[in-house]
């Protein structure tokens, strides 16, 4: 067993260190104790219990519950023997009162609600018994006082699912703090990684590839090259992918639209993304595939110098828009082309969105799509 208190144990550690005090202070002061003796003897019993809990660090096995549920009781039948007759019956605080609640809170961390209920059941149980040491007929017992000791039963059921139920609250958040903290480690891990491959790596790696092409027309040094290049495609790939794969059924947008620009060798295409867009395969399916038409009709008639590539999701819409600097086109006169219309409009409308072109001669095109979130869970995925 693994020595050390665990967080909700060290609270019930206090509440006990400060139940047995009160304990003391009732004894000492109180002046209601008719048999100091058994009194003493349970006030050593039950401050010799609690200094090995203490010390012994122990993590609570049922053998060790067990133990503490006994002691419990014990003391709830030693508070009606040592008091006077009848004393039960009245308010005057009991010096064994409050040290048994530390047993139910104890049970209720390590088993939880059902755990601390039954813990609590289990001291309730016992309050009649505690009754017939006191010498109180239960049969004269009246309706008030029979409620009296329902109430101190049901406070000891109260008090264990509650702390069983915050026990697995503890537990949860403990749970998604450590997850967050691994998440956290592979992110810094995968961005060190990346700069390292970008900084060195892949610099190294473009400067041969120009080198070889400076150097040679050699088929052979041609395919050298290529294979350099797919080596770099491939490195990019590993340091921009995200440690925490997508939910079954779904992919991410950003790197399906990186690697549809990266494909893209006539025209430098510009990325920026507002993450990783994870959206279900076939939503993402269509929208790389308007994208797709959306550069092959820039290389083919917009003679742009570069193009900008932005995704951005607002919660309500993924916004995915396609910007050149080339000649432009005025959209009203009927240029827009088939292949706009039917690959690019027909795929949003597929997905309930829209697309809206802007554009006019000479300062260039626009296109801008939008797809409503709802289609991440009509068309079978999650985001």
């Amino acid at each position: 067993m693994r020595p050390g208190h665990t967080a909700p144990m060290l609270l019930v550690l206090a509440l006990r260190w400060l139940a047995f005090g009160w304990m003391l202070l009732l004894a000492l002061l109180g002046g209601q104790v008719q048999r100091p003796v058994e009194a003493g003897v349970a006030l050593v019993v039950t401050g010799c219990w609690t200094a090995w809990l203490t010390l012994a660090a122990v993590r609570r096995t049922e053998l060790v519950l067990v133990a503490d549920l006994a002691v419990a009781v014990a003391l709830i039948l030693v508070y009606g023997h040592v008091y006077p007759a009848n004393a039960l019956l009245t308010s005057h605080p009991s010096f064994m009162g409050a040290y048994p609640t530390a047993a139910v809170a104890a049970c209720g961390v390590a088993y939880r609600m059902r755990g601390g209920a039954a813990a609590g059941a289990l001291l309730g149980l016992s309050l009649p018994f505690a009754y017939a040491t006191n010498d109180v007929a239960l049969a004269d017992v009246s309706f008030l006082q029979v409620l009296a000791m329902l109430g101190w039963g049901l406070s000891y059921v109260l008090l264990g699912s509650a702390v069983g139920a915050a026990a697995a609250q503890v537990d949860a958040l403990r749970g998604q703090a450590a997850r967050s903290s691994e998440r956290a480690a592979r992110m810094a891990e995968r961005q060190r990684l990346a700069a390292q491959i970008h900084d060195d790596v892949l610099q190294q790696l473009g400067r041969l590839r120009a080198r070889i092409g400076e150097l040679s027309d050699d088929p052979g040094l041609d395919a050298v090259a290529e294979g350099i290049a797919r080596q770099e495609h491939a490195l990019r790939d590993l340091a921009r992918h995200d440690p925490t794969p997508p939910p079954q059924g779904s992919t991410s947008l950003r790197d399906r639209l990186t690697a549809l620009a990266e494909r893209l060798t006539e025209v430098p295409v510009r990325l920026i993304a507002s993450g990783t867009v994870v959206l279900p395969c076939d939503v993402v399916d269509e929208i790389g595939a308007a994208v797709r038409e959306l550069l092959t009709n820039v290389v083919k008639h917009a003679q742009a110098r570069q193009v900008w590539l932005t995704v951005v999701d607002d919660g309500t819409e993924v916004v995915v828009s396609v910007r050149d600097n080339g000649v432009g086109f005025a959209p009203d006169d009927g240029t827009d082309g088939l292949g706009l219309r039917l690959s690019v409009r027909a795929r949003v409308e597929r997905l309930a969105g829209r697309a809206h072109v802007r554009s006019r001669p000479g300062h260039g095109t626009e296109v801008e799509l939008r797809v409503p979130v709802g289609a991440r869970r009509t068309r079978g995925g999650a985001g």
